[in-house]
């Protein structure tokens, strides 16, 4: 005789078939690994039936651990352009027009006017500082409708090299007190020279030039072929000095600010 006995369990339903043998034994069919995996699903279910809807504890808001101030920051002066040196020093330049437009703007007198400004006149560390300060003053020249001035930098001839030409790289030294070296030295055809100009030592002058330019009163037609825009020339320091529109150009190190 066979007896069949159903087992209900919520939320499952297990089915045991006891077959008896005559002898009061019976064997399970159906088997306990289906059950056991089930009573675990049930537990699962039961335990994120009764997780659902359930928030995590607070938890503050997550903040930043506190920053130490910026460390103060070498800047420019509004109007100065900004130059980042290889040895790290924070280098600000100036352009001036000294209003001058008949040469008599000496570069003892631009200097002055370096000087009331906190700055010196300056040298070039090498060819960006050069030609952005050539670009820029070009810029300013075209606004006033010019196409060719000289501008005034600080340096000097070394010793025996005021007349004699010692080279492009031996025969001037920069005197603002932090330019080294030479590259911020690129000359215009046939400089530096070998002119013995008056006054007790020569100077450099920097040309600013358009590529349109033609010469007018008081001008060389020979500058169109032996300079190009941020060449330097060897001049004599006094007035008058041609090109007839003077400008300068100072320097000094960038001031702390902390923002």
């Amino acid at each position: 005789m066979k007896l069949i006995i159903l087992v209900f369990s919520v939320p499952f339903i297990a089915a045991f078939f006891i077959e008896s043998d005559g002898n009061g034994e019976g064997r399970h069919h159906g088997g306990g690994g289906g059950f056991s995996s089930s009573s675990s699903s049930s537990g699962s279910s039961e335990e994120h039936g009764h997780n659902h809807g359930h928030r995590p504890p607070h938890r503050p808001p997550h903040r930043p651990p506190n920053r130490p101030p910026r460390p103060p920051r070498k800047q420019c002066d509004e109007g100065w352009m900004r130059f980042e040196r290889p040895d790290g020093l924070i280098w600000c330049i100036y352009i001036g027009f000294s209003g001058v437009t008949n040469g008599y703007f000496s570069k003892d007198q631009a200097e002055s006017a370096c000087q009331s400004l906190g700055a010196t006149l300056t040298g070039f560390q090498n060819d960006n500082e050069r030609m952005t300060v050539a670009r820029e003053a070009l810029t300013r020249i075209t606004n006033q409708g010019k196409t060719v001035a000289g501008l005034w930098l600080g340096a000097t001839n070394l010793p025996e090299c005021r007349y004699p030409s010692c080279g492009p790289y031996t025969t001037f030294r920069w005197t603002d007190g932090h330019t080294t070296g030479v590259e911020g030295f690129k000359w215009g055809v046939g400089e530096p020279d070998n002119i013995n100009w008056p006054g007790a030592t020569a100077c450099i002058q920097q040309f600013i030039i358009s590529p349109n330019f033609v010469a007018g009163p008081g001008d060389v037609a020979a500058w169109k072929p032996a300079f190009v825009n941020g060449d330097l020339d060897k001049y004599q320091c006094t007035s008058q000095s041609i090109p007839n529109t003077r400008y300068y150009a100072c320097g000094k190190v960038g001031v702390e600010r902390t923002t």
